[in-house]
């Protein structure tokens, strides 16, 4: 049987799943629910030193893309000591806290982080990817700014860190900054241990269109743009896995966004992650799918011979080329007529005069017209079309 359990860079774990800071995690009975069904770890809900406005669950879900977040309540730090105390007493659970300091006051970051691996804390995940606005008494440049987008403050932050805890120490990293590479590099120069990288995005909700475009937030016809995460972000969170993997290879990594199912875990693994977190689709589905994810990915490693997650991990990396780099082989569509229900989806594709109705009503290829792109491929509800040499 397939060993699950990581050790990634210190944080050691039973699986690679953990739930992320979220509404999954701000209250003991979710914890507790989440270590029934499987999880290995949780982090946190995000508590912050200095709560600067008032946060109310507003939340807009489209199941095509997910969710978009306009505000939710953060833990303050007594709350946040206590839940971590009782849930190192009623669970075998790798606890993560999820934190960020006060605007301005460097020390509080040391401070916070201190008091909470106190209470019990198996790491410390510092927010980068929410905006938490750093003052000029610790850098002039990144006043009024993105903590997460400044690679010499996150440095800052991560050395006064380091110097308060012993416990693993998280960078949850924001993707949209633009210099996320810039960020993980500085972060593991200053002792970071672990690259978190969640590739959530500033949104727009969705808007009624017939109501002069205000905002589907419930309750409130106004609001803010959300973070947004959901299945549209997987892809994102492999092309930055593989690109910080290369920049801080000795770091540990895990990967978020847009986990569904199995299979995306080890499609994030295969893209150098050690261990996952997972949030949108445990609060679509409930924490009953951590028990259905931890299975298939054990299934999947027994059935494919990986002894081990280290097996596996990576694998991807080596099919990465820069552009222009690519090979390319002669290749035409092919379609299997048992298969094919004739529905004609692939007979519409825009630009492709390859494929054709033949005479059983049935779509057929002609293989000198094919040009190999493969969109048709995944147009097919049968699944029927493969990719073969000419």
């Amino acid at each position: 049987m397939a060993d699950l359990s990581v050790n990634c860079n210190g944080l050691k774990l039973k699986n690679p799943v953990i739930v992320a800071s979220s509404p999954l995690t701000a209250r003991l009975s979710l914890l507790q629910e989440a270590e029934e069904q499987g999880a290995a770890g949780v982090a946190v809900k995000h508590t912050m030193m200095t709560q600067r406005f008032e946060a109310r669950p507003r939340w807009h879900y489209d199941k095509k893309i997910g969710v978009t977040v306009s505000g939710d309540p953060r833990l303050n730090p007594e709350d946040a000591y206590d839940l971590i105390r009782k849930a190192r007493e009623s669970t075998d659970l790798c606890i993560l806290a999820n934190m960020s300091g006060t605007p301005g006051k460097l020390e509080s970051w040391g401070e916070l982080a201190k008091n909470l691996w106190q209470a019990g804390a198996d790491g410390i995940e510092l927010n980068f990817n929410c905006p938490n606005l750093l003052s000029a008494e610790i850098k002039t440049a990144v006043q009024g700014a993105n903590l997460g987008a400044d690679p010499e403050a996150c440095e800052i932050v991560v050395r006064e860190v380091k110097k308060a805890v012993t416990v693993p120490v998280i960078v949850k990293l924001s993707t949209e900054s633009g210099v996320a590479v810039k960020v993980a590099k500085a972060c593991r120069q200053a002792g970071a241990d672990i690259i978190n990288i969640h590739a959530g995005y500033r949104s727009a909700p969705g808007i009624d269109i017939y109501h002069g475009g205000r905002f589907l937030y419930p309750g409130s016809e106004k609001g803010s743009f959300g973070g947004c995460t959901g299945p549209w972000s997987r892809r994102f969170t492999h092309r930055f896995l593989s690109d910080i993997h290369a920049a801080v290879p000795d770091a540990g990594l895990m990967g978020g966004s847009g986990i569904q199912s199995w299979d995306h875990i080890v499609e994030t693994i295969m893209f150098g992650a050690q261990s996952v977190q997972i949030c949108t689709s445990v609060i679509q589905q409930g924490f009953g799918l951590i028990k259905n994810l931890v299975h298939g990915l054990e299934q999947f490693m027994d059935e494919q011979n990986y002894n081990s997650i280290e097996d596996m991990r990576g694998l991807a990396l080596q099919y990465v080329v820069k552009p222009g780099e690519m090979i390319y082989k002669d290749v035409t569509a092919e379609i299997s007529a048992d298969q094919c229900s004739g529905c004609g989806s692939c007979n519409r594709i825009g630009h492709c005069r390859a494929i054709s109705v033949g005479e059983n009503g049935k779509s057929v290829v002609n293989p000198d017209l094919c040009v190999g792109c493969g969109f048709c491929v995944g147009v097919c509800p049968k699944t029927c079309i493969r990719m073969i040499e000419k």
